[in-house]
């Protein structure tokens, strides 16, 4: 069996170690890639060739019908990394009996705490206040810019991977949960532990919100100018997922006109943001870089993920991941 970590030296340094390194071994041989890229692609075929399992993540080239064809028992593409969109073609979209698994549930438990982390931050006031003590101020402004995590309805725009632990971790707290998510019922949320509601309901009612929607055409600007106005004066915003989500230009002209509402955007319509883009310097904005994903040695998760998923393979169970061909088109 020859399993292939078809990984560039970089990520593979900074993804795995010998402790995932010799779990991967019990299976098979394990080829680990040891350039920093990919542009010797006789190299890199050469490298992958009779891979039983080709491990993939972010940089790795498609999985084509030429490297298929270099592999002919390949049984599974495991991506360590997000979306396995990149590295799919027709060929191996078409190969069912190839089994495919990705990582997004490991990077999105990341997510999912850094949303919770800038919600609870946001709602106590944390990126404001700074300002006022720096000024020599002490408590002046508390009643109007602080809130308790409790007792308070915080809305979940998606439920996949990272919107259910985001649900998961709300449990913690005396909090109400809404979820808008066309794909799942008013039964299948109540199982998860939240109410269901549709996208402007949600937006109207909710205290905090936090997105983990994906990047697909149908949730493109889903809120724009004709829902944005439903929002809460004093709501708190949350987005760790995409910056599609949001008609970026009726946000900031909302958060210019309603001081009291604030937001944490962690990702931006366009990448990195225009050095003129006022959700820089807007006063009731925590902008970040991209960040509440993997980093460091949070990308030690996706490790993990990807020995726990081959333990399954190997085991002749159901990964967790495991992707479903068919659900591709509702994916990120």
């Amino acid at each position: 069996m020859k399993i292939s970590l078809f990984v560039t030296k970089r990520l593979v340094d900074g993804i795995f170690g010998e402790k995932y390194f010799a779990r991967l071994r019990k299976y098979g041989d394990l080829a680990i890639y040891d350039r920093d890229d990919f542009e010797d692609r006789a190299y890199a075929l050469d490298f992958v060739k009779g891979s039983d399992i080709i491990i993939t993540s972010w940089g790795t080239p498609v999985i084509d019908k030429e490297i298929i064809e270099l592999c002919p028992d390949l049984k599974g593409v495991f991506h360590a990394a997000g979306t396995i969109k990149p590295i799919m073609s027709d060929e191996l979209l078409a190969r069912r009996d190839i089994r495919l698994t990705a990582s997004a549930i490991a990077i999105g438990e990341g997510v999912a705490e850094s949303a919770l982390a800038f919600a609870i931050s946001a709602c106590k006031g944390a990126f404001t206040m700074p300002r006022y003590t720096r000024a020599g101020e002490w408590n002046a402004h508390n009643a109007d810019e602080v809130i308790d995590f409790y007792d308070i309805k915080v809305g979940i725009i998606s439920a996949g991977f990272v919107g259910r632990h985001m649900i998961k971790l709300l449990h913690n707290f005396h909090v109400d949960v809404l979820v808008y998510d066309p794909t799942l019922t008013k039964e299948q949320i109540a199982e998860l532990g939240a109410e269901k509601r549709e996208l402007n309901e949600l937006l109207a009612e909710s205290d905090v919100i936090s997105i983990h929607s994906p990047d697909i055409p149908q949730t493109r600007h889903i809120i724009n100018k004709d829902n944005i106005g439903l929002l809460k004066d004093r709501v708190v915003i949350v987005n760790t997922a995409r910056g599609t989500i949001f008609d970026e230009p009726y946000l900031i002209e909302r958060l210019k006109e309603k001081k009291g509402m604030f937001a944490c955007i962690d990702i931006t319509e366009v990448e990195p943001p225009a050095a003129d883009n006022e959700l820089r310097t807007l006063p009731n904005v925590n902008l970040t870089p991209h960040l509440a994903g993997t980093a460091n040695n949070g990308r030690r998760r996706i490790a993990l993920h990807i020995c726990e998923e081959t333990d399954r393979f190997f085991a002749g169970e159901k990964m967790r991941t495991e992707v479903d061909r068919d659900m591709l088109s509702k994916m990120a």
